[in-house]
């Protein structure tokens, strides 16, 4: 496995405290593996929490560093403004990640986006992924 000389291995429930100390996926790839089984778990129950605003499905991703990264998808632009009227629903996000299992330090730092399909459809052809980057 490669390591970077200046890298630490991580222990499995070891804090990061230093940001030298991120773990990314080439150091860690079972914390890597971990937390993306438990970012399933915890979108499934955010998107059962924000249905009833619109929110159809969530997209769940890892930055470099282990970061998480979810985007709430809605049908309609109508949708995603119900849904961010109040502010982007970051804490739920971050709560339900925690109880899933993501460890807190790591569901702390999560990214949180909405959109719709009804903007990626007219503003990316329908693709997804362009629409990530």
């Amino acid at each position: 496995m490669f390591r970077s000389p200046t890298s630490k291995p991580l222990v499995d429930d070891a804090y990061v405290t230093h940001p030298d100390e991120l773990p990314n996926f080439f150091d860690n790839k079972w914390l890597a593996w971990r937390t993306r089984r438990a970012m399933h778990r915890g979108v499934r129950r955010v998107v059962r929490d924000m249905e009833p605003k619109g929110v159809i499905r969530a997209i769940p991703f890892l930055g470099f560093h282990v970061e998480p990264v979810v985007w709430l998808v809605t049908r309609l632009d109508a949708e995603r403004d119900l849904v961010t009227e109040h502010g982007i629903p970051r804490d739920l996000v971050i709560q339900r990640l925690g109880e899933a299992g993501v460890r807190p330090d790591l569901a702390a730092r999560a990214g949180v986006t909405v959109e719709s399909e009804e903007t990626v459809e007219r503003d990316h052809g329908g693709n997804w992924r362009i629409a990530m980057q």
